[in-house]
């Protein structure tokens, strides 16, 4: 029994390495996304912005491996006296029984307005807007020698839905039942803040965000693809884009007025949690429920 409680003792010290250093790894580890060809979209959606089906090829590019954390957010900031937008507003939305406005809110805070201790830096930064995500793939590329950026949607989606098998979710297509997938709408929400619109036999167990890596990875390797944060992209926003998008590599409008998102969240309704799902905000505009990921081509 001794010898068990020992080596039960140095996975959980091994564990607890591991996951501290990951999130305080100033640069995001990327993997390899083998480029291919995919049907974007879905004709089957309710939403109109998500039809037609379409075919697209994706060149082989590098994606984080996870969003990118506060503890890499951090480094950035700590490196370069950077003040994110939501630092500069007049307030952004935190979570709870009510949602509401508050001010003296940004990165350091968990999405109730909590300060975030270190033991929490691997959770995946939030209250971070496009163009914070942006300055900061600046300085990763400026670091790193490396062009850095964020992934465009059709990069997104290719390597959220499993490549070419599309999948409806980034662990397959069945809704979440009893194995933990990711970090979704869920009863732990339900039961913490009286949400509705919830996988309702599904509990991952937070009622808030998870530590990156926390659910079992994609078939290409990625984490909280599906859950968590919903993530920035780097396209403009065009209702009927898909209307007239190229076949290759398409990057989305040239301008707009909005930033794509995509992925769900920790508390956004399950129908967000699809890979094809498109969802908006002003690149200025930071929230609880919004981080990111980096991506570089090859």
């Amino acid at each position: 029994m001794l010898k068990q409680i020992h080596f039960a003792l140095l996975a959980a010290s091994a564990w607890f390495v591991f996951t501290t250093c990951r999130a305080q790894s100033a640069y995001p580890e990327l993997v390899l996304i083998p480029g291919g060809n995919y049907e974007m979209g879905s004709n089957e959606s309710g939403n109109d912005d998500e039809k037609p089906a379409h075919q697209v090829t994706i060149s082989d590019f590098y994606l984080g491996k996870y969003e990118v954390t506060v503890a890499q957010f951090r480094a950035f900031v700590e490196a370069t006296g950077y003040k994110t937008d939501a630092e500069k507003s007049n307030g952004v939305f935190v979570y709870g029984k009510n949602v509401q406005k508050k001010t003296g809110i940004d990165w350091r805070y968990d999405p109730s307005g909590n300060l975030r201790p270190k033991t929490e830096e691997n959770h995946p930064v939030l209250y971070v807007s496009w163009n914070d995500a942006v300055a900061y793939c600046a300085w990763l590329s400026q670091k790193t020698g490396q062009k850095h950026r964020l992934p465009t949607e059709a990069e997104w989606e290719y390597a959220a839905g499993n490549g070419s098998k599309h999948t409806k979710y980034s662990w397959g297509n069945d809704k979440p039942s009893a194995t933990l997938v990711g970090n979704l709408p869920d009863t732990s929400i339900a039961l913490a803040f009286g949400y509705n619109g919830i996988f309702p036999s599904y509990n991952d167990g937070f009622a808030l965000t998870s530590p990156v890596g926390t659910f079992p990875a994609n078939t290409f390797g990625l984490y909280d693809m599906s859950g968590n944060l919903m993530e920035w992209c780097s396209d403009w926003m065009d209702w009927d884009y898909y209307q007239k998008s190229p076949s290759n590599n398409p990057a989305g409008p040239s301008y707009g007025n909005d930033k794509i998102t995509r992925g769900g969240s920790w508390c956004i309704y399950p129908d967000f949690c699809k890979v094809i799902h498109r969802y908006v905000e002003s690149p200025n505009e930071a929230f609880g429920t919004v981080g990111f990921r980096v991506a570089r081509s090859r």
